[in-house]
């Protein structure tokens, strides 16, 4: 992997996993007590950021992973690598790459989809980051995952706009395959002329992103996704979130991250905790008429809530009850609708009930996955300072055992089985669904499904609904990188001034 010069000695760490440093520069000069086990329990069976192998985050020097600790894997120690990579990624760096926000956290300083994927006959891309870094809001786009290509307008009326950014590896790997333009991906697809781009791809070889060795030094393919919400200029409120200017706020971010053990990408999804409300009672989240922060939630407004929601902390999302994620479609546009979390987190933070890991061999798909995220929820976010302390995990996904980087496979419950691969499971959170980015496809929100029946948000929801390997090769190892050259055709996103 050709690294650029300005990252090269920080990439450079060899640390092993088993000696994992403790991992960001935004925190306290002291930390919270882990939780602590009853007596007689092993203190290694709770999730409360050691890794089955006994390295330990503590949120002081934030190294990267290039891979889930081996050998065990438990399922905590995939939801503490979540908070790993998410700990890494927001570490505040330089980036001179960025003449108008030189500090910003590090995800910023990868290369934004637009240095990467260019127009047909344009040349090669230069070397990574290709070009500024700068989020530049007319290069930001309106689409929500699904079928529907669906809009989220916060309680203000304002669009959510959406950018994603490449690491070096996948940057490096896409230009070296010559697949930067439509028509050096149609090579790949062997699409028909003039079809439409990531819909149609013959061809059933499949191209594999660079996966890495598992170091810190060598990271697999990542893509980050994010969500930012638009304020009036000079009026983000940067004292409770991260705002790149003066009006665009993160709400939402999504890692995806390839690496050698876990060819089907791990999975993970933070969102800032006063997005939205959970639709039922007794969880980490319930609804009331402020956020956990003392402010209005962004997507929520308890003015506008149905009769009786306020009151029950219920907001049905069912056909039979609809009062949330309601279909947003305003004719030609779209309009504020008052959005719950279907796939809330317990309550109790640091419990030994949330603690408790179950077995990495569990044949439950869940495994606890609920419990040990509030439990690393409450243990990180006390250990930061300033406005990350107000983002949370809500969720990790991936598929049961390892899976080869190059190999194909077919997934249970998203697919039909594919004679001579292997099935997998998805666990974690199976139906994994950030309310930023995947607003409408959350598990068992059927009051608005975009995708109908055949992909029913009833039974069906999360990461691998979309991103899975199919027949077709329109996946491209499950990015959807491709999906980005149609966006040259489009209008680009007028900002709010």
């Amino acid at each position: 992997m050709r690294l650029h010069a300005r990252t090269r000695p920080l990439l450079r760490s060899t640390l092993a996993v088993a000696t994992l440093g403790a991992l960001s520069l935004h925190c306290k000069d002291s930390e919270d007590p882990a939780p602590q086990p009853d007596a007689g329990t092993n203190p290694q069976v709770l999730c409360n950021g050691v890794f089955s192998t006994g390295a330990k985050i503590n949120v002081a020097n934030p190294q990267p992973l290039g891979d889930v600790p081996l050998p065990e894997q438990s399922f905590c120690d995939f939801h503490t690598f979540s908070w790993n990579q998410f700990i890494y990624l927001t570490q505040i760096v330089e980036d001179g790459n960025d003449p108008v926000t030189p500090t910003k956290p590090r995800f910023l300083s990868w290369a934004p989809w637009y240095n990467l994927l260019k127009p047909n006959g344009s040349p090669a891309p230069g070397a990574f980051p290709g070009g500024t870094t700068t989020l530049e809001v007319g290069m930001l786009d309106q689409k929500q995952a699904g079928a529907g290509q669906d809009a989220l307008v916060d309680v203000a009326g304002q669009t959510v706009l959406y950018d994603i950014r490449f690491n070096q590896t996948l940057y490096d790997g896409v230009i070296s395959a010559g697949y930067y333009t439509q028509a050096g991906y149609n090579s790949l697809c062997q699409a028909d002329a003039g079809s439409p781009p990531f819909t149609d791809c013959p061809n059933p070889q499949q191209f594999w992103l660079p996966w890495g060795d598992g170091t810190s030094a060598n990271l697999g393919s990542v893509e980050i996704k994010t969500a930012w919400r638009q304020f009036p200029a000079n009026n983000c409120p940067s004292t409770t979130m991260y705002c790149a200017g003066t009006n665009l706020g993160l709400v939402g971010l999504h890692i995806a991250q390839k690496t050698p053990t876990h060819g089907e990408w791990v999975w993970a999804s933070f969102e800032h905790i006063a997005n939205t409300p959970d639709c039922n009672p007794g969880s980490s989240t319930p609804i009331s008429q402020i956020s956990p922060l003392g402010t209005s939630w962004s997507f929520f407004n308890p003015a506008t809530a149905p009769a009786g929601v306020m009151s029950s902390q219920t907001c049905g999302v069912t056909p039979s009850s609809p009062q949330c994620n309601l279909d947003p479609h305003d004719g030609a546009g779209f309009k504020q609708v008052n959005i719950c979390r279907t796939d809330a987190l317990p309550a109790g933070g640091t419990s030994n009930a949330n603690c408790a890991v179950v077995g990495s061999s569990s044949s439950d798909p869940n495994a606890n996955s609920g419990g040990n995220v509030s439990c690393l929820n409450a243990t990180f976010r006390p250990q930061l300072i300033g406005v990350w302390k107000n983002y949370q995990l809500i969720g990790t996904l991936w598929t049961k055992g390892t899976q080869a980087p190059d190999s194909d496979f077919w997934i249970q419950l998203f697919q039909q089985p594919k004679s001579g691969l292997p099935e997998k499971t998805a666990v974690g959170f199976p139906h994994l669904a950030n309310t930023t980015l995947e607003t409408y496809l959350q598990t068992g929100s059927t009051a608005y499904d975009p995708n109908g029946s055949s992909l029913s948000n009833a039974d069906k929801a999360g990461c691998f609904g979309c991103h899975n390997p199919v027949a077709q090769n329109t996946d491209t190892d499950l990015s959807h990188f491709p999906s980005k050259f149609d966006d040259f055709s489009r209008p680009r996103v007028r900002a709010r001034r």
